[in-house]
């Protein structure tokens, strides 16, 4: 389990919309990563049953049913590897991938979508056989899940004093080489962490 971070400095909620804009700036610690998503994605409360009997959760992103499909993997610039982050438990969970190989692939999207490979990406991988045990038809409501998500995650960032962009790829082809199982996993986007611009 990591350190439940402090509560930073106050500041209003108005700054942070006036402030907030898609940026890169330069490396991040995983530290302040683990900051960000204690802060945006942690779970702050669940049930055993909900929707469809499914365990349901409460974070500070919305999500339909309140199912929270999407898991958030962390790569960091360095080839340090891949990390899936642990909502319940506020943890990094190892995975078990060649590290190298990750690097070399998620730079390469970043770099044609951003310019940049500094900070650490944020994928977030939806378990769709989880929506579908609940909706008909879930892949909408999954990419909203995901818009709600970066949104949270962006604000969060900004308001942390870190910077955030959202990734303009969905970013499949990393699905497999991160060890989740194709079709049950869908690829929905992410989000480029750096430290202030």
């Amino acid at each position: 389990m990591l350190p439940i971070p402090a509560d930073p400095a106050p500041r209003g909620f108005i700054d942070v919309l006036r402030s907030r804009r898609s940026a890169v700036g330069g490396p991040v610690e995983l530290d302040r990563v683990a900051e960000l998503l204690w802060h945006a994605v942690a779970t702050k409360g669940h049930a055993p049953a909900g929707r469809a009997g499914l365990p349901v959760e409460w974070r500070a992103a919305p999500s339909a049913g309140a199912l929270h499909p999407i898991s958030v993997v962390c790569i960091p610039e360095s080839a340090k590897g891949a990390f899936l982050y642990d909502p319940r438990e506020h943890a990094f969970r190892t995975l078990d991938v060649d590290s190298g190989h990750i690097a070399a692939a998620n730079a390469a999207a970043l770099v044609a979508v951003v310019g940049a490979t500094r900070g650490c990406t944020l994928r977030l991988l939806a378990d769709m056989d989880k929506a579908d045990a609940a909706y008909e038809h879930a892949a909408t409501l999954v990419l909203r899940d995901s818009g709600c998500l970066i949104a949270t995650l962006c604000l969060c960032a900004e308001w942390l004093g870190l910077a955030a962009c959202p990734l303009g790829f969905l970013g499949q082809g990393m699905v497999g080489k991160l060890g989740f199982p194709e079709p049950r996993f869908r690829a929905v986007g992410g989000v480029q962490v750096t430290s202030f611009r």
